[in-house]
């Protein structure tokens, strides 16, 4: 999605859901002066990041009305510090859960347009006891060459136990795993079954593969239809359009109207990736029917748009759809549930979502490396549903479908738990068990950088954001 946005902001600019992308080069920031916090001088120190991220923040956050009414810079060492303090109280009422954040250019790039990241290869999460356990392995990584498999348990970093390490609360195992550079070493000993095994391994850029050749699109056998569509897709980047198609048009192929799309450790990416899908599912959809309505703050409401349906040369026409999620199942895979359910009969199959209802915009401060993150916009679908952010599943009363992620067969088996639990509800439109309540003692669900499942380190890199659990 293409957008132009009003001065003094200028560029092109690319649309994107909450891991999705936005770009917006600023024309602000800049100015001379000491840059604090021993930072260099002129357009990229310190006091000229800190007076960027105020100006943007106040011009266009979703939350104007959370914002302090005075500020002093020179109280905050670092930009960074700045706006975490300038969210406190949207992240106090659960809204920007760390949603906004400050980041690089090129290293966002690298992940969401190149599709690559420097690191083992593989996703795990842990559980309470503090257990670490792989949940994929990309082909070609250093973590596939080593032979690490989906179930394994990784029992001790460098022979550090993983348990003792992160029983502070605060170690995070991307911190025992080490920095994202290159050349990083570590031996990981694996527990499999019965055997336990070491391996060691050494950082290297990996491809992200969306769609996963081995298993990302198949046709499931199931009784009384010509199959069931399956697809996986780890994230929404611009690499996956042309595998999404590809997978589609295979789908269409075998006049299939049952789908499973497989979204379980999916935190998001380009809404452009989220659009498209939505077209590929929308066969019986036309160009008066809306996707989804994109809505900003009230000085930005000029920005505000809807999305309607484009059905492509690839797209079916599905009866139904189950999306399998856990809390890792955030921003633009959310959007995709909430755009399609007005239209047909649609489940979520697994674990709730996270819960992302809004959207960042990325704002680009001139001349410089610094990339801002700021939740500016939200969506909500053609019934104007939204603000889900306990997750979907209270937004989808008798259609959430409970079933654990038990990691007992391989992504794609019909032998999956989850996957079994679709295949039910797409012959019965009934759950077996539905989901309990989204809130957690009465709170809502934590960001990623909380107590969770897929925590990340207290500086995440741009693949950590939107790829939960990768290592």
């Amino acid at each position: 999605m293409h957008r132009r946005p009003a001065r003094p902001f200028v560029g092109p600019i690319t649309a994107s859901l909450l891991a999705c992308l936005f770009t917006v080069l600023a024309a602000c920031g800049g100015g001379g002066g000491d840059g604090g916090g021993g930072s260099p001088r002129g357009a990229c120190g310190e006091s000229a990041r800190k007076q960027w991220v105020l100006d943007v923040v106040r011009d266009w956050y979703l939350y104007p009305e959370t914002l302090p009414s005075t500020v002093d810079l020179a109280a905050y060492p670092t930009a960074e510090q700045l706006l975490d303090a300038l969210t406190a109280t949207a992240r106090a009422q659960d809204k920007d859960r760390f949603f906004s954040y400050l980041t690089t250019r090129s290293a966002e790039n690298s992940v969401l347009q190149q599709g690559e990241f420097v690191g083992f290869g593989f996703r795990n999460r842990t559980d309470d006891g503090n257990r670490i356990f792989v949940l994929d392995v990309f082909a070609g990584s250093p973590a596939a060459d080593a032979g690490l498999q989906r179930g394994d348990e990784v029992i001790a970093v460098d022979g550090a136990a993983v348990v003792d390490a992160l029983a502070n609360g605060t170690t995070t195992f991307s911190d025992l795993i080490g920095p994202a550079e290159s050349g990083v070493r570590r031996t990981l000993t694996i527990r499999r079954d019965d055997t336990t095994f070491d391996r060691t391994m050494t950082k290297r850029t990996v491809s992200l593969d969306p769609v996963p050749d081995a298993y990302g699109v198949q046709v499931l056998p199931l009784a009384g239809t010509t199959g069931v569509g399956y697809l996986h897709l780890r994230s929404y980047i611009s690499t996956a359009d042309s595998q999404l198609r590809a997978a589609f048009e295979q789908l269409r192929a075998q006049n299939l109207g049952y789908f499973i799309v497989d979204l379980r450790y999916n935190g998001g990416g380009l809404v452009s990736t989220a659009q498209l899908i939505d077209n590929l599912l929308g066969g019986n959809r036309s160009s008066a029917d809306v996707q989804y309505r994109l809505v900003h703050n009230p000085a930005r409401a000029n920005q505000d748009s809807t999305v309607r349906f484009q059905p492509q040369p690839q797209s079916v026409s599905p009866i139904r759809i189950a999306f399998l999620t856990t809390d890792a199942t955030a921003s633009a895979s959310e959007i995709n549930v909430n755009a399609m359910k007005p239209y047909v009969e649609v489940a979520i199959v697994g674990s709730d979502t996270l819960g992302k209802p809004v959207g960042q915009l990325a704002f680009d401060l001139t001349g410089c490396e610094d990339r801002l993150r700021l939740v500016a916009f939200k969506t909500v679908n053609a019934l104007g549903e939204g603000d889900y952010y306990t997750g979907l599943a209270a937004t989808m009363p008798g259609s959430a479908c409970a079933a654990e992620d038990t990691l007992d067969a391989p992504l794609g088996a019909i032998e999956d738990n989850m996957t079994r639990e679709a295949m039910d509800w797409l012959t019965t439109g009934a759950c077996n068990t539905l989901m309990g309540a989204a809130a957690v003692d009465g709170r809502l669900k934590p960001s990623f950088d909380r107590a969770t499942p897929y925590p990340r380190p207290l500086e995440p890199t741009p693949a950590e954001h939107w790829l939960p659990g990768i290592q």
